[in-house]
């Protein structure tokens, strides 16, 4: 079965080789440990195996980002199961939704990040997805102040984004963007036929209607990919955490992040 969805995978526009490769050898794994287990067949896979599947690699230290991803292939493996073959599942393996292993800051290591991007390019929206993605990443923005961007808001030659504009709670500011952001937006907007002022659009070229519109966006494309389910929020941390780590103060990461005074940062301070 893991044969067959494999190919699956291969025929799914929306998943990248790289993303079917890692969960073969992930459900290859999987399969070992239901050996271990004595369960051959699917009628023997529970919610209580899938959870044990996970522990058992939180136990070998295993990194987060690779539990996360094995954890992912598992339960999207198992779907395909229920809903494509004849195999019989008794619940949902994608319902609930796991809650993050630990309760401290959440935020993206390398690795992740570059899982996160490395969904396929082939559409507008699939454009507007990974520019909305990275420049969360490149400045911190949020989902509330990207809705308010408006094209005119980019410098693209100077590689630059003004942020905070009117009827944002956040401090004006300007940030620079990455080459590869710069890259993905200029295709973004090559690629859009409308005269929208607004930088990031919906359906029928209209501006996105709420801010879950773009968190919902985001997790479709972490389901994409095989990553657990990242919040705006998450991203917003990691960019923070990036710039501490290159030797930013927290006076510095406050006026990047637009906020008033440092006490609404003091949970970055162990990352100085």
């Amino acid at each position: 079965m893991i044969e067959e969805f494999s190919a699956h995978l291969a025929d799914d526009e929306h998943t990248s080789p790289r993303t079917a490769e890692f969960y073969e050898a992930d459900l290859k794994e999987f399969a070992r440990f239901l050996a271990g287990k004595d369960i051959f067949e699917s009628e023997g896979i529970g919610v209580g195996t899938v959870m044990d599947f996970r522990n058992h690699l939180l136990e070998e230290q295993r990194k987060r980002f690779t539990v996360y991803r094995k954890d992912a292939a598992v339960r999207r493996f198992l779907d395909w199961m229920r809903t494509s073959t004849d195999a019989e599942l008794d619940f949902d393996p994608i319902e609930p939704m796991h809650q993050p292993l630990d309760q401290q800051i959440t935020f993206l290591e390398d690795e992740e990040v570059a899982q996160l991007l490395s969904f396929p390019i082939n559409r507008p929206e699939d454009a507007r997805d990974a520019a909305v993605i990275r420049l969360m990443l490149d400045t911190g923005v949020t989902v509330s102040e990207i809705r308010g961007l408006l094209k005119s808001d980019l410098d693209l030659d100077a590689a630059q984004v003004h942020l905070g504009g009117p009827g944002s709670h956040l401090a004006p500011r300007a940030r620079r963007l990455t080459e590869e952001t710069v890259g993905t937006l200029r295709d973004y907007l090559a690629m859009r036929k409308d005269e929208t002022p607004e930088l990031i659009v919906g359906r029928a070229a209209r501006p996105v209607a709420t801010s879950k519109a773009l968190q919902s966006a985001i997790w479709k494309r972490c389901e994409q990919v095989g990553l657990w389910r990242v919040s705006p929020m998450v991203l917003r941390h990691t960019f923070a955490i990036r710039l501490l780590r290159r030797g930013a103060t927290l006076n510095d990461l406050k006026e990047a992040l637009g906020v008033r005074d440092t006490t609404n940062i003091g949970v970055y301070r162990k990352f100085v």
